[in-house]
């Protein structure tokens, strides 16, 4: 089953994270051309770092070229893709057809991945994405999972499985445009569904529950991994160029976590916990989404557009100096609360006891007091929204580490050291062997030498060692030669490319102003 888990980064910690917490590929954009303009983004010198980060860790990389292209900027755009193609890219992910048909031919063996702002939604597009010679499909959000798995295509699938929804059709958005003159199809997209809207008949306004009438809430298909397994959607995408590096790490941990129970045959179910920590690092309230047929009522949350964080306690007392909060979970010092009716909200730096005594934080079925520094006037429920130890946590994370099989060999003069990951097999000899005079080397201490990786991104799976007696081998050499072959494997596997193949613009222009066009 060869499935990918697909994960975005807004910047270089975000991408670590992502990469070290399970990602199989990672997505993100560079300074211009993507959909989210005001993430952080990489300039060319971090996109080479990012492409031999993700290379040397094995996670493949896709950047986004996924707005509307203006005909001015073709020529930057031919550049900037010769340029990430050179460097290694895996795929890039682009939206304008015309434009894909273009890099086509002037990138002939660059993989193309044609983003969800296509609004790919039936197979005659397929068919004819496929003529223009993609490789993947981002679906359109809109499509239920029966749907995709009734796409007939050899293109691989890619479908999002977490994250913001977008009220309009596939991401492919006009309202910000018209109002602000900023383009969501050109990563400009100011958020205008997370505003508040009144709804009118004539003259006559109606009634509503909320007044965030155009706010989606987030996806989540936490509950669906046997669905989306058995699927055939290759890449379940995670969206996030936005949200912070620890949210993007939890969130990858977790399906990955859902993903691997369920290969092994286990238990594929969030613990209560987990879903704790999930609603308290962004929550918009949650749904499976178009994917599994929700309505409308159950895809929409038009009572609120923001995080909202999970209820911890109600407040019982207000005075013009202090808030007093009756507790049904835990509240930290320096954890982020609001208070849902007012829509006030602070980070709880003072939290204090019953004797007004500062104290670190309490746990649920107590009272505490709070400073009224925000002007709360009355009783209302309170909900954190950042939760300071948590975040602590998730900024703390293992450091993938890629195994890696060792065979050395020792004859009277030569050791020769041989190191694989599987794909790259890198060997260095040298004649650093001599005879005893005393106490040979031991075999055990070579084993133990060779072994420390210490900091680099490998660990052993396997060592096997065949060595002739009574031989001194200086330990510093083994130690040399062990540091050289872990710097060119490192060196390998992050410049790991596939042959470039640029044709020119030039010609191709002359080949296609030879064309007649006639109009009768």
């Amino acid at each position: 089953m060869n499935k990918e888990l697909l994960a975005p980064a807004g910047d270089f910690e975000t991408l670590k994270q992502a990469v070290h917490n399970g990602a199989d590929a990672i997505y993100l954009g560079g300074k211009n051309y993507g959909a989210r303009k005001f993430a952080t983004n990489f300039d060319n010198e971090e996109m080479i770092k990012a492409i031999k980060y993700c290379h040397l860790y094995g996670v493949k990389i896709y950047v986004t070229i996924n707005t509307i292209i203006y005909q001015d900027e073709v020529d930057g755009l031919l550049e900037y893709l010769k340029f990430l193609h050179t460097n290694g890219v895996d795929a890039v992910i682009m939206q304008d057809i015309g434009m894909i048909s273009l890099v086509r031919k002037v990138l002939p063996n660059l993989d193309i991945h044609v983003s969800t702002q296509a609004h790919t939604h039936n197979i005659e597009q397929i068919k004819l994405l496929e003529k223009l010679g993609v490789t993947r499909v981002v679906v359109a959000r809109e499509l239920s999972l029966d749907e995709i798995n009734k796409l007939d295509t050899n293109l691989e699938i890619e479908a999002f499985i977490h994250g913001a929804l977008c009220v309009c059709y596939s991401g492919c958005c006009l309202f910000s445009s018209m109002l602000l003159n900023r383009s969501g199809n050109r990563g400009e997209c100011a958020g205008i569904c997370r505003l508040p809207f009144e709804i009118y008949k004539g003259n006559e306004k109606i009634k509503t529950n909320g007044k965030y009438l155009l706010s989606p809430k987030e996806l989540n298909t936490t509950n669906h991994i046997k669905e989306l397994l058995s699927s055939n959607i290759t890449s379940f995408k995670i969206e996030g160029r936005m949200k912070s590096p620890t949210t993007i790490g939890f969130i990858t941990r977790m399906y990955r976590n859902l993903i691997d129970h369920y290969l092994k045959g286990e238990e594929i179910k969030l613990s209560d916990e987990e879903n704790k920590k999930l609603l308290v690092l962004f929550n918009r309230e949650y749904t499976d989404g178009y994917l599994f047929n929700r309505s409308k009522e159950e895809i929409m949350n038009i009572s609120s557009p923001n995080h909202i964080g999970i209820k911890i306690g109600e407040v019982i007392e207000v005075t013009d100096k202090k808030i007093k909060v009756r507790l049904d979970d835990t509240l930290n010092q320096g954890d982020g609360i609001r208070f849902k009716n007012s829509g006030l909200g602070m980070i709880a730096n003072f939290i204090y006891d019953k004797k007004d005594n500062l104290i670190n934080g309490s746990t649920a079925n107590n009272t505490v007091y709070l400073d009224n520094k925000i002007g709360l006037t009355k009783n209302d429920l309170i909900y954190k929204t950042v939760d300071s130890n948590l975040l602590k946590e998730l900024e703390e994370y293992d450091l993938k580490k890629i195994p890696i099989d060792i065979n050395i060999d020792i004859t009277d003069t030569i050791f020769t050291l041989k190191v694989s990951d599987g794909t790259n097999t890198i060997t260095k000899e040298n004649s650093i062997v001599e005879k005893a005079k005393n106490s040979g080397t031991d075999k055990n201490r070579i084993i133990e030498q060779v072994s420390k990786l210490g900091n680099t991104p490998f660990k052993v799976n396997s060592i096997n060692i065949n060595m002739v007696d009574n031989i001194f081998i200086p330990i510093s050499s083994i130690n040399e030669i062990r540091r050289e072959i872990v710097d060119e494997l490192i060196s390998v596997r992050e410049n790991n490319k596939k042959e470039v193949i640029i044709n020119n613009p030039f010609e191709l222009e002359k080949e296609i102003s030879d064309d007649k066009i006639n109009i009768s």
